[in-house]
């Protein structure tokens, strides 16, 4: 059989699709432009009333599935490792959380072993190009776990669209991998960058201070990762190059400017290697068909012992709150999950053991109308730490960056303090000093 003839053998209704799904099963949707549209997931949840003990398992969901209603809890157990999206924190604030901690790349490990575990007949849902004229479909903009998935998976579903933008890497896959295809023309969500406020400005100003010709940047979502980028626009640096989770918002501008050239990398030289990315049309456009740009699976993008090779690596990440002695949280305000470990600890130890790299944490000094403090004595009670202090090195507020590497637990709680809001520096340490990390007075 000819792969024309195999794809069209395999083309079917959403409807078509949806009943390949068994009670018992786990599917998976990848990450935020990989999921598929309304139309799959709404088909699979019309179904509920003859389905039954189904896993459903997404991660950073901005579309708003009918899967989400409270209606078909008792069908679909919902299960995440990454919250973030309103939809998803609504789930993280409910009855029927059900998180599942890991981290980027070692998402397929995990899920292997909770398949031991529970040995769920297991498939994914996800966009693709339509074919070309070798047979192979294209993933697009994500490929974070989903080849990870599909190695595993009984049954594959393609939504097929032909607005998915084509993308370098590993992002190739022959028809032949797939159980359905559903053509659906829909459009790829963009998401403009929201403009930072000057707190947000002061902290891209300070991690920007931090950088170097030749460093190899990694830059996590967000407003301040947005205005690093801006930023780095008329820095005067040269010569960056990137190898990172998600593709930072701006990064066609740096390499249009010259900025970014990715000359100097030692793994994948010349290229900006990636996982995903989530940004406007104007970015998804100059990703398309980019050799410049290679979208790798997080096992690889992600993978420690890679990230190490490289020199110079930066890792730029924001979290929620850091205490005293360095701990990072930035999954969870006290029980509550709000997003997930994700790439950030990848990143953290792939930069600590990386020739002249270093990891930046980026905290606001406070929140709620700087009512509370962000550098605190102890991490709030239930918190989730994402990274342990030994590994934590820069952490970077609106007044200040701190150097953590090197330094012992009082010198740490010192420099800290120095860059916590200026309300709360005498009673963070008073609480150092309580704690038994402060012995000698510091203002």
């Amino acid at each position: 059989m000819s792969w024309q003839d195999y794809y069209k053998s395999r083309v079917m209704s959403a409807q078509d699709a949806a009943k390949i799904l068994q009670s018992g099963d786990c599917f998976w949707f990848p990450l935020l432009m990989g999921q598929p549209s309304m139309l799959i997931p709404d088909a699979i949840a019309d179904r509920k009333d003859e389905l039954k003990d189904v896993e459903w398992i997404t991660c950073l969901t901005l579309r708003p599935y009918k899967l989400f209603k409270p209606e078909y809890r008792d069908t679909f157990t919902f299960v995440s490792g990454f919250y973030s999206t309103p939809h998803m924190q609504q789930m993280a604030a409910s009855e029927w959380a059900n998180f599942i901690p890991y981290q980027s790349s070692d998402a397929g490990v995990k899920y292997a072993h909770r398949k031991r575990i529970y040995k769920r007949r297991t498939g994914i849902i996800t966009q693709v190009t339509p074919p070309d004229e070798h047979g192979y479909v294209n993933l697009g903009l994500d490929t974070f776990y989903t080849e990870s998935v599909m190695d595993q998976s009984e049954w594959v579903i393609a939504e097929v669209n032909p607005n998915m933008p084509r993308t370098y890497g590993q992002t190739n896959f022959h028809v032949s991998r797939f159980t359905a295809f559903v053509e659906n023309p829909n459009p790829i969500i963009a998401v403009p960058t929201p403009p930072a406020t000057d707190l947000e400005v002061k902290m891209a100003e300070n991690v920007v201070a931090l950088l170097k010709d030749r460093d190899c940047i990694q830059v996590g979502i967000g407003a301040v990762p947005a205005m690093i980028s801006k930023l780095l626009e008329n820095s005067g640096l040269k010569d960056l190059g990137i190898h990172t989770e998600m593709m930072p918002a701006g990064t066609h501008k740096l390499v249009e400017k010259g900025v970014v050239t990715c000359k100097y990398k030692k793994v994948n030289p010349g290229k900006i290697v990636l996982a995903f990315t989530l940004g406007d049309k104007e970015l998804y456009d100059w990703i398309g068909n980019n050799p410049m740009c290679e979208f790798r699976p997080t096992s690889y993008a992600n993978y420690i012992p890679v990230i190490a090779q490289e020199d110079n690596i930066v890792a730029i990440n924001g979290s929620i709150e850091v205490d005293l002695t360095g701990q990072v949280v930035s999954e969870s305000v006290g029980n509550i999950i709000r997003s997930g470990t994700g790439g950030q600890l990848d990143f953290v130890i792939g930069a600590f053991w990386s020739k002249g790299g270093r990891a930046i944490n980026l905290v606001p000094a406070t929140t709620m109308n700087d009512t509370v403090s962000r550098i605190v004595p102890y991490i709030a009670q239930g918190a989730r730490v994402t990274v342990p202090r030994h590994y934590t090195g820069y952490v970077v507020t609106e007044y200040g960056a701190a150097d953590l590497y090197g330094r012992s637990e009082p010198e740490r709680a010192v420099e800290l303090i120095k860059i916590a809001h200026p309300k709360f520096r005498e009673e963070l340490e008073k609480a150092g000093r309580e704690r038994g990390l402060i012995k000698k007075k510091i203002f």
